[in-house]
């Protein structure tokens, strides 16, 4: 995410090449809530700068509406934003996550989640 006047923020996306020359706004180095954008970089071979660390996606927000850098949030994060513009990046890090349950004896909890993913389950399956 970028302020409404970064050059950015009329561009439809980006790569993580053309971001890293911006200063960027994240949560401190080691937290579980920066490690997959420090992977992306990495993985890339490309360095980035962190200027502002910190504690929270609102405060970040607060921070790039300001234009002082720019950010990389998940996407689920997006409709919850004002004050910043979104933009995709072409190579953005991916999270691919997994989930087991047991059709025949699945908890009150497994359903509830299921439910809300949206993920159909067969009505012979049990409760």
């Amino acid at each position: 995410m970028v302020a409404p006047e970064h050059p950015l923020a009329r561009e439809a996306s980006v790569d993580l090449l053309r971001l890293s020359a911006e200063t960027f706004v994240d949560l401190p180095a080691g937290t579980a809530g920066r490690a997959q954008s420090d992977q992306a970089f990495a993985a890339a071979g490309i360095d980035r700068e962190v200027a502002f660390e910190v504690s929270s996606a609102e405060y970040i927000a607060r921070l790039v509406e300001q234009d002082l850098g720019v950010a990389m949030l998940p996407s689920a994060y997006v409709p919850q934003l004002t004050g910043v513009v979104t933009v995709a990046v072409s190579d953005a890090p991916a999270r691919v996550e997994y989930i087991v349950w047991n059709s025949f004896s699945r908890t009150p909890a497994a359903a509830a989640f299921l439910a809300v993913l949206d993920i159909p389950v067969p009505s012979d399956a049990g409760a």
